[in-house]
């Protein structure tokens, strides 16, 4: 008898879905609303604020860099969390407690973000950025491969070529803060927090290349 057979209905329901997916939705809003905490404003007396204020606002580049990136990777985040529970008809206690974890580091991006901005020059700093990153990676990934191979908790199979496509998208956050740590350890003297650009967009101009290359073949067999 498979483990998706012996789970009982009880154990599949601990939890109501929606009143997880209020959590989530509400921890997400309130960690992409945090964000814009770390951007401060000067407090510049106003006869000098024509000179100083321009002056200080290219300063801030770094943190804004790093408000947006952040701001973009959590709501990509929201959305692959979205499509996670757009599978699931029941949510069971290992996804219950996956999704803790993953609030857990949910909620220290704001920290890693305002650090990794505040002291961009400070190899630590970007570092605990990269390492928040790789953790919430990881476990979107751990999460997915977990939905996917438990159909007692799924509204209907996924399909195989969705499960490739969305294993590639989780991985390259995961490769994007690695590569993040690496140019650290290498002491490059750029963002590295470009490599969140980067390694995304690669990974889908690949999945939309592997794509199209496939459509002829598909036509063909038709």
């Amino acid at each position: 008898m498979t483990m998706e057979a012996q789970e009982s209905p009880a154990e599949n329901n601990i939890i109501s879905k929606n009143r997880l997916e209020a959590l989530v939705d509400g921890v997400f809003a309130f960690a992409m609303t945090l964000l814009v905490v770390g951007l401060s404003v000067p407090d510049i007396p106003k006869a000098d604020a024509a000179v100083e204020l321009p002056k200080h606002i290219a300063t801030m580049f770094p943190e804004l860099l790093s408000f947006v990136i952040a701001f973009l990777v959590l709501a990509s985040f929201w959305i692959v969390h979205h499509e996670h529970f757009h599978y699931l008809r029941s949510v069971n206690g290992w996804v219950l407690w996956l999704n803790i974890f993953i609030l857990i580091f949910v909620v220290l991006v704001p920290f890693s973000t305002n650090l990794s901005g505040d002291y961009p020059h400070v190899p630590i700093a970007p570092f605990i950025f990269h390492l928040n990153m790789l953790a919430l990676g990881t476990l979107f990934l751990l999460q997915w491969q977990y939905i996917i191979r438990r159909p007692a908790l799924l509204v209907a199979p996924v399909h195989p070529g969705r499960v490739q496509d969305a294993v590639m998208e989780r991985f390259s956050v995961i490769l994007a803060a690695v590569s993040g740590m690496i140019l650290l350890y290498l002491g490059v003297n750029f963002s590295t927090m470009y490599m969140y650009g980067v390694f995304p967009c690669a990974i889908r101009i690949l999945i939309w290349y592997l794509h199209r290359k496939q459509a002829p073949r598909s036509g063909a067999a038709a």
